[in-house]
């Protein structure tokens, strides 16, 4: 079973990832998705032992007091191979590059192009 952490603000985004997720993953196998407002809630999430493995987070990049930059630093002190997807509506080199020098797996413009997540996602998680 696969297990990935949704982190956005706008809890629009949680339904359409989980719409989508979970049809992608019906021909590669289960999948247990997470979701958070708040990146903190997704950090203490993270440090509680009692938790199940996540396996890929997916964060968006601007939210209220921590942002995608913030947790994508704490989770890489956390668990370094972590593989974490940041998502932006700002397609700007300098988040690219920030997120990158940062340890990000991949960088995401939105509105998200599920076919391409999809394909990262077989790719970075070896389905």
């Amino acid at each position: 079973m696969t297990h990935i952490v949704i982190v956005d603000d706008e809890a629009d985004t949680h339904l359409l990832y989980k719409l989508k997720l979970k049809k992608l993953f019906s021909a590669w196998g289960e999948v247990t998705l997470t979701s958070f407002l708040k990146a903190t809630d997704c950090l203490a999430f993270l440090k509680d032992p009692k938790n199940p493995q996540v396996d890929l987070i997916l964060s968006d990049i601007n939210m209220p007091e921590m942002d995608g930059f913030e947790l994508l630093q704490e989770v890489k002190k956390l668990q370094k191979t972590m593989p974490i997807y940041v998502v932006s509506a700002y397609e700007s080199t300098d988040f690219k590059s920030k997120a990158q020098s940062l340890g990000a797996a991949r960088f995401l413009s939105k509105p998200v192009d599920f076919n391409a997540l999809g394909e990262a996602l077989r790719s970075d998680l070896n389905f």
